[in-house]
């Protein structure tokens, strides 16, 4: 008798189902006359969102990847049907994948299973993946897609050369972070910092989905992408529910504020806590004037437009291995919210070498500490200053202003702050990650000591 796997109905009003290979039965509302071989047999996938089998096929969307002018996932007019978050799928070979569903491991058989439906989206589907080598496995239905195990990564490829990324959440759960296609284009799925919910999808061109939740799951869809060189935004309500929806042409940088700035799925974190909101804020407070902006937690300020991406700390690359970001132990100081507001620049007192003139080519100013906040023997490297001169005012002295050379631009202007162990000259680039400090860590509200 082949295993079988009980597929739970999540929001639907149906007797469960049962998955055997590629056949799906009914299944009773209560327990068979041989109900406790059965339980035995059966592996209940419940985490995360269940693959549903609805009580009629679930509706294929078409997504227009390719198709930059057109928003990324094509829709109808109209309400979509309910029960979004459980049949929006995307293909993978001859199957579509539902993108709310996780990579799941059986460990009785020592198997990876993930839910899917078929093509057609006639019926659902188990895809099984069985060891072929080292930290490889292959689809056993002659499908030939390949899920390369990387520990709290992995990686399914499909035939045609499309990659589809599953990241281990703190939950757990292993959930598809991103969708790679042959041509180079793709998706990046957006989660909570647990990853129990998926926010949005946007892809290499800054296309965007974003979805709004209620209690019975989805309640409206929102797409942004742009047309004939204008921004567009429009909400689809999903069910019975009265619709909230809009369309038309907007702002593009408005439109893509907060939804295009998403966390990559391979970011090591995945949340802007209030702790680092805290910590950005005194740090801005230290550098800057009354309006500044201090990104010193791996996340660029959300209002920034599209300039820059929201997250730039620590990622996980598809080896396995972990890449610091371009704010991984440093900081961005910027005007105001938007990036396009000048702001004076300052260092604390209390250094004792100071560089004699910006560097001519990123206008780096270094000083050198015994003691700087709650660190000894510390460096503070200030790139992109402008205007420099030495100033004492109290606490602070003021090196002129942010947007030096390399740090200024019609869309932002910003200065570059980093801190370094020992008294250094200005490292050089492969030594600076060895040699950074987290700027949270020299000024923290609580002294760690070092």
């Amino acid at each position: 008798m082949p295993a079988c796997y009980r597929i739970i109905p999540f929001g639907f009003r149906l007797a469960s189902m049962i998955l055997c290979g590629a056949n799906i039965v009914a299944g009773a509302t209560h327990d068979p006359a041989d109900g406790k071989a059965r339980r035995a047999l059966d592996i209940e996938i419940t985490a995360g969102a269940p693959l549903a089998v609805p009580e009629k096929p679930p509706t294929t969307y078409k997504w227009n990847v390719s198709d930059k002018e057109l928003p990324l996932l094509g829709l109808p007019e109209g309400h979509l049907t309910p029960g979004l978050d459980h049949s929006l799928s995307y293909p993978l070979d001859r199957f579509n994948f539902p993108i709310f569903q996780v990579l799941s491991y059986d460990a009785e058989r020592s198997i990876y299973v993930l839910p899917s439906f078929s093509a057609e989206g006639m019926s659902g589907h188990i895809i099984e993946f069985a060891a072929d080598k080292k930290n490889t496995y292959l689809s056993n239905d002659g499908s030939n897609i390949q899920l390369i195990d990387r520990d709290t990564l992995k990686t399914v490829r499909a035939g045609d050369g499309t990659s589809y990324l599953f990241v281990r959440y703190p939950d757990g759960e292993f959930r598809c972070a991103s969708i790679k296609t042959p041509n180079a284009e793709s998706l990046s799925l957006l989660y909570s910092a647990t990853g129990l919910m998926l926010h949005g999808v946007i892809d290499s061109t800054g296309r965007t989905i974003t979805f709004d939740y209620s209690k019975n799951g989805i309640e409206s869809l929102t797409q942004t992408w742009m047309a004939n060189s204008r921004g567009q935004s429009r909400t689809w309500a999903v069910g019975d529910q009265a619709a909230s929806f809009s369309a038309g042409t907007v702002k593009y940088s408005h439109a893509l504020n907060f939804a295009a700035k998403v966390v990559p799925g391979n970011a090591t974190v995945h949340e802007y806590t209030p702790e680092m909101e805290m910590s950005d804020k005194m740090l801005a407070r230290i550098f800057g004037g009354p309006q500044a902006i201090a990104a010193a937690n791996g996340f660029e300020p959300a209002g920034l437009a599209t300039e820059y991406p929201l997250y730039r700390g620590d990622t996980v690359g598809d080896d396995g291995i972990q890449r610091r970001g371009h704010l991984s132990s440093a900081m961005h100081l910027y005007g105001s919210p938007d990036g396009k507001s000048i702001s004076p620049l300052y260092v604390p007192s209390g250094f004792t070498q100071h560089s004699d003139q910006p560097s001519p080519t990123d206008a780096v100013v270094l000083f050198y500490y015994p003691k700087l906040g709650n660190l000894k023997d510390v460096t503070l490297a200030v790139f992109h200053v402008a205007d420099f001169q030495i100033s004492y005012e109290g606490e602070r002295v003021r090196i002129g202003n942010i947007g030096g050379p390399g740090g200024s631009s019609s869309a932002y202007k910003h200065s570059h702050i980093e801190f370094y162990r020992g008294n250094t000259s200005l490292p050089s680039p492969s030594a600076r990650a060895r040699l950074r400090i987290d700027p949270a860590r020299v000024f923290s509200p609580e002294p760690d000591g070092r």
